[in-house]
């Protein structure tokens, strides 16, 4: 069960709404919460139960302990959890949201030992930790963010209550369509052109597939993380944007400010930040920038095509950092154009963990530079997924813009946005009735 199933919409998630607000006190409230995210997460990944429990008890001692000793704790604790992570990576199968598990309660750690998390008690850490809008794909929220629910008069509270429901809805109905009807529909292209095989189409195809997938991808974790954020914003929470319309950026770093905010925002705070960031001059600045980039790539798998991602993304933000951000700041259009180019490329090494697929895609994408044999091969093939899957490609093109979203956003009372928000949501939920719906793509990490 995920956010886009019907299970969870129709049942588990007003159910779970109804006890929660039925509780008379926060305290209550966490309990709820808590025993909701082991129901949510026992139901498909019930083999998996005893490790989370077993992380959330081990984090729970490692918090009183940092609070007790101090900095040995802190290193010991994180090692070991990190450890975990790493044991489970490099094991046969992955626990369902153990990147963003660790991650979050390492932070946790790291902002106890540094003061940064208020006095809290033991149902606030277990609902910190086990709370299942943002416990299996993020985004990565901070304790500190979790705490700052405030407290209002009992009229004022009902009003506020249902405010943040509405709003949430609609932040949840978005999401839901960006998975749906965008992102599950341009799956359809990446997967044709898998099975057909990188040799065997034309360059054009090449070119639409990748920016196809490039769509994909960001439709299905931003679509994801607005349905997270939704949710939280009904129990009382607000989470952190994940997306901040990254296509839109003019450079690679620029990118990753926008892209994944939360797991940016983790390696600048707890890596590279640590390591120096760059206060300590050009080369260090570069070295450091190395180090999070390898562990930015290992975070997301222990495949060669991880490294290679990540190892092509840290070669053009160094780049950045001696000369070219320069450049592409005085020519903003180029940028634009730049982040177009190398950002679909940079996929192709995330979408395919087989090196000679890789080879082949970039031979395919460049064969008229190269004049790799074949080049003529499937001619016309890009006229007719073009004619199938170029109305879902121009919407996710459309959609990449922040206006429609944040105007649904700003305006989801007015009867206009409540009758597309009703559309995109009944439309959505047949879409997943008929069997089209996948499973989000970042639960693989």
């Amino acid at each position: 069960m995920d956010f886009g199933s019907l299970p969870f919409i129709i049942w588990f998630m007003p159910v779970f709404l109804c006890i929660y607000y039925a509780m008379r006190t926060e305290q209550a409230k966490k309990i709820v919460l808590v025993v909701g995210t082991l129901l949510f997460y026992s139901i498909s990944c019930f083999a998996w139960l005893p490790h989370l429990l077993g992380l959330t008890f081990f984090a729970l001692l490692a918090f009183g302990w940092v609070r007790r000793k101090g900095k040995v704790a802190l290193w010991i604790s994180c090692l070991a959890f990190v450890g975990f992570l790493i044991w489970n990576k490099t094991s046969d199968t992955l626990m369902p949201g153990i990147s963003f598990i660790v991650f979050t309660i390492v932070s946790f750690l790291i902002d106890t030992y540094q003061k940064k998390v208020g006095k809290v008690g033991f149902w606030d850490c277990v609902s910190y930790i086990l709370c299942f809008p943002k416990l299996i794909s993020g985004p990565i929220a901070r304790m500190e963010q979790m705490q700052n629910k405030k407290i209002y008069l009992m009229g004022e509270r009902q009003v506020k209550i249902g405010s943040q429901i509405e709003s949430g809805v609609a932040c949840f109905i978005i999401g839901l369509g960006y998975k749906v009807l965008i992102s599950n529909q341009l799956a359809g292209l990446w997967h044709e052109i898998q099975t057909i095989g990188f040799v065997s189409v034309s360059t054009p195809l090449a070119w639409m597939g990748i920016f196809g997938y490039s769509l994909q991808l960001y439709f299905d974790f931003q679509g994801y993380s607005l349905m997270a954020i939704g949710i939280g914003k009904m129990l009382g929470y607000t989470f952190p944007d994940n997306f901040d319309s990254p296509y839109l950026s003019k450079s690679i770093s620029e990118f990753y400010r926008r892209w994944h905010i939360t797991l940016g925002r983790w390696f600048r705070d707890y890596v590279y930040i640590p390591l120096g960031g760059s206060r300590k001059g050009t080369l260090f600045t570069i070295c450091n920038l190395f180090v999070v980039w390898l562990l930015t790539g290992l975070w997301h798998g222990f495949g060669w095509n991880f490294v290679l991602w990540g190892m092509f993304l840290f070669f053009w933000i160094a780049l950045e950092k001696l000369f070219l951000k320069k450049i592409l700041d005085y020519i903003p259009f180029l940028g634009h154009i730049y982040i177009l180019i190398l950002i679909p490329l940079s996929w192709v090494f995330f979408a395919l963990p087989d090196m000679a697929d890789i080879q082949m895609c970039f031979l395919r994408l460049f064969a008229p530079l190269v004049h790799h044999e074949g080049i003529r091969v499937a001619a016309g093939d890009y006229l007719k997924y073009g004619s199938m899957y170029g109305p879902f490609l121009l919407a996710g093109i459309f959609f990449a813009f922040p206006f429609g979203e944040q105007w649904l956003k700003r305006n989801y009372r007015r009867p206009i946005c409540v009758l597309l928000l009703l559309i995109i949501f009944w439309f959505s939920v047949y879409q997943i009735s008929i069997g089209l719906n996948n499973p989000f793509m970042y639960f693989s990490f």
